[in-house]
């Protein structure tokens, strides 16, 4: 039990240096006021589609891609709690309507990110990962994603961590 608990720890404390080492910027949101810390080794990218915001790369394909839309005004920001009712189903046929196939999702559900209520899904296509964080926020619908080769999954987990909980509207 103990070698279990300090290898545990060495594993947290190994990702904390690895995060330590590396810079992070400070990018905002065109579309919303939003902001955002990314790598400093990531590169702006061509944005493809209207409702792209942001979209940045690094050399090894790892992507952060912001993507805002209007929120209907029959909803509140307080409605993406009603998103935590979706069953497995409905979310993979949701990725499968955007082109996404052979969709394994490996966990959903509301947290707060920054005092801000937030759908998280976590999900691979064997190829890709998926970590994707949508927001209702003052009539805009934010979804960041960050995603990574799903067999580097384990290398981009402290990033993917503080990418995300970066996440602060202004």
């Amino acid at each position: 039990m103990k070698q279990r608990i300090s290898l545990a720890f060495i594993c947290l404390l190994i990702g904390n240096i690895v995060i330590a080492q590396v810079s992070f910027k400070t990018v905002l949101g065109k579309k919303a006021n939003y902001k955002i810390s990314i790598p400093s080794d990531y590169i702006a990218k061509t944005i493809i589609g209207e409702n792209v915001d942001l979209k940045f790369t690094n050399s090894e394909g790892a992507t952060i891609v912001t993507v805002v839309n209007k929120l209907p005004v029959e909803y509140n920001d307080n409605d993406i709690l009603e998103m935590e009712k979706l069953s497995n189903n409905e979310v993979i046929e949701q990725f499968e309507a955007r082109g996404m196939f052979n969709v394994t999702l490996l966990k959903k559900g509301i947290l707060k990110i920054n005092g801000v209520n937030s759908f998280y899904t976590y999900c691979h296509d064997n190829l890709l990962y998926y970590h994707s964080i949508t927001q209702f926020k003052k009539g805009k619908i934010i979804n960041l994603t960050y995603t990574c080769e799903y067999s580097k999954l384990n290398s981009y987990s402290a990033y993917i961590f503080r990418v995300v909980n970066s996440l602060k509207h202004f």
